[in-house]
């Protein structure tokens, strides 16, 4: 009933079930099929502290915004540079009063911060801490360049005991495996719960040649852009700089349309603003890297560009 449901979704309950019953559990279900529900409901029945390790502050603050909908208390830690010493003192003294369930973190909050790591083992050894990896397919695709995505396997070493969720829509069995080995769990305590089918019968793909001419190329975006009037498109682009240019090119195309820009160059603030502005429905097209849109629910996107 929190969540709006008549009855659970396919593997929610299985997924639960695992969880709360200590057991390392990898949740792979195609998007939208209620993941963060999975984790959110052991949240609440489980006495102390779970701490969500996510992707991007994009995604977090995606997370946060349903849970504040729901009314469930939370709270974020991000670096010294976005969150003051003192600010964060308050948030570990909230925590050990108890108004928080759940925790917010980047993979480099934790592994980086001792002070941190320290909390989390007091919290340990009163049982009162668990863990959740969103996005885990990040162990295996972003350790490449975000190290700290590759040194998660800090969490059973430092606390074996303390159960972690995994949550992902794009993993193969083997790639659910090689995250176990990476992470150090052992298969034993392992459970899978993998949904029975990723089919979107509502999605069409479809493969364009790209045109070498500049012209002959923006005008096929435009065209496709004006095919879906009725919804908003995304657009991705491979480097932070294509990003820019293609902005630069399609701006002066459709002065009717309000474009955005969102890639890992921009600060802060800036990110911040531009996914409010995306929110609130006043930016039809965004033009971004990867970095945009990971495991974040947009409603009325009709057209998703791969450049």
């Amino acid at each position: 009933q929190l969540f709006g449901y008549n009855h659970l979704r396919e593997g929610q309950l299985e997924a639960v079930e695992a969880y709360l019953n200590n057991r390392d559990t990898f949740v792979s279900i195609k998007t939208g099929g209620g993941k963060t529900f999975c984790y959110v409901i052991c949240a609440l029945i489980f006495e102390g502290i779970t701490i969500v390790i996510s992707l991007l502050k994009a995604l977090m603050e995606d997370q946060k915004a349903k849970l504040v909908n729901l009314g469930i208390p939370w709270t974020s830690i991000y670096a010294n540079t976005v969150q003051s010493r003192n600010e964060q003192s308050k948030i570990f003294e909230e925590i050990a009063l108890g108004f928080t369930k759940i925790i917010f973190i980047t993979p480099e909050k934790l592994c980086l911060n001792r002070e941190f790591q320290h909390f989390i083992s007091n919290m340990y050894k009163v049982a009162k801490v668990r863990f959740v990896i969103d996005e885990a397919h990040c162990i295996l695709d972003y350790g490449n360049f975000r190290e700290s995505w590759k040194k998660l396997g800090l969490l059973k070493k430092s606390w074996p005991l303390a159960p972690i969720m995994l949550l992902t829509a794009t993993c193969t069995y083997q790639d659910a495996q090689d995250i176990r080995t990476s992470l150090g769990i052992p298969s034993e305590n392992f459970a899978m719960i993998r949904g029975s089918s990723f089919e979107r019968k509502e999605i069409t793909i479809e493969v364009y040649k790209r045109k070498d001419n500049r012209e002959h190329f923006s005008n096929e975006l435009i065209n496709l852009i004006k095919m879906h009037e009725g919804g908003r498109t995304i657009i991705y682009c491979a480097t932070q700089s294509g990003c820019d240019e293609l902005s630069a090119i399609l701006q002066p195309l459709l002065p009717d349309k309000n474009l955005g820009i969102y890639h890992g160059g921009l600060g802060d603030e800036q990110r911040e603003s531009i996914m409010s502005r995306w929110k609130d429905g006043k930016i039809q097209i965004m033009i971004g890297t990867s970095a945009f849109g990971m495991g974040i629910n947009f409603s009325n996107v009709y057209l998703v560009i791969l450049v």
